[in-house]
């Protein structure tokens, strides 16, 4: 009898252990069930915040795609760089299209690409108004002409005024000057390089002239670098200011106080774009006045 309990007593605590294994596992799993469903949770929010962003750079890209469409002018050189920016944004858009929901980091690269690329559509913008207000201006004075030339006496009194007005202008301009200039392409490691593939950068230097003449204190030199198609070099950095009373971009500023003696400067444009060979030009305005220019050729 005694015998007999003990194996029931035996059966018992091996059922026991074997409940109690299973109920481990049981909870080893659901916990892992668990692990998984939230990692499953936060991919399919990471997913979904992909795919709104997407959804937001594509219409954005789609805006900018318009706007060149709509972008009107008589300049062949200019329509063709209309159209080369606008293939660029037609290749991001299918790029991002095949671009997964997941991937932020390729995302937020793209983010950075739009901003380069509406700071380039605003350059095209400024350039055509431009062009469209010289081609307005033109048509004005030649009716003008027209109109005047009953007189030509006045006239020639009125061109003679422009004339004096303009030496005026001229002399005005020399108050300040940047002298010495030169302009180099610069590599990652910020040396010197005559590589247009190994460019990240360009450097500008030069000295302002002594003059008393000239007001004293905090003054913005502006750097306007024109690439070899006469486009101009944009990064996050660049944007716009008013020279003779049109807004025009320029790619980099730089804040000095001047104090009528001669003063270096030295002005850095970032490259967040693919470069071509051919000549560069840098011109440096300060008040208003185009006060230097410079030019390196670049392969």
């Amino acid at each position: 009898m005694q015998e007999s309990d003990s194996k029931k007593t035996s059966v018992n605590k091996l059922m026991l252990a074997l409940v109690i294994v299973e109920a481990v596992v049981i909870i080893a799993l659901l916990l892992n069930l668990n692990s998984k469903q939230e990692e499953a949770e936060k991919l399919v929010e990471t997913i979904e915040i992909g795919n709104h962003q997407k959804d937001s750079l594509n219409h954005e890209m789609e805006l900018i795609v318009a706007n060149y469409n709509d972008l009107k002018t008589t300049n062949d050189t200019i329509n063709a760089q209309l159209e080369e920016q606008k293939a660029k944004v037609e290749k991001l858009m299918r790029d991002l299209r095949r671009t997964k929901a997941s991937n932020i980091d390729s995302i937020n690269r793209y983010k950075a690409e739009i901003e380069t690329m509406r700071a380039i559509m605003r350059s095209f913008v400024v350039q055509i108004d431009s062009l469209n207000t010289k081609n307005q201006i033109l048509i004005a004075e030649n009716n003008r002409l027209t109109g005047q030339l009953t007189n030509v006496k006045s006239e020639n009194r009125q061109l003679t005024n422009q004339k004096d007005s303009l030496q005026g202008r001229v002399k005005e301009a020399e108050a300040l000057k940047a002298q010495g200039m030169k302009l180099v392409a610069l590599n990652d490691r910020d040396n010197e390089t005559t590589r247009i593939l190994k460019t990240q950068k360009f450097r500008v230097t030069f000295t302002l002239n002594e003059n008393e003449m000239t007001r004293k204190g905090s003054k913005d030199l502006l750097v306007r670098l024109s690439k070899p198609d006469g486009s101009i070099l944009m990064n996050e950095s660049s944007g716009f200011f008013n020279y003779q009373g049109k807004e025009i971009a320029y790619s980099s500023k730089k804040t000095i106080n001047y104090d009528g003696k001669t003063q270096n400067a030295v002005i850095y444009i970032i490259s967040r774009e693919v470069l071509n060979g051919g000549n560069y030009q840098a011109d440096i305005f300060c008040d208003g006045r185009n006060i230097g220019s410079v030019s390196a050729k670049i392969d």
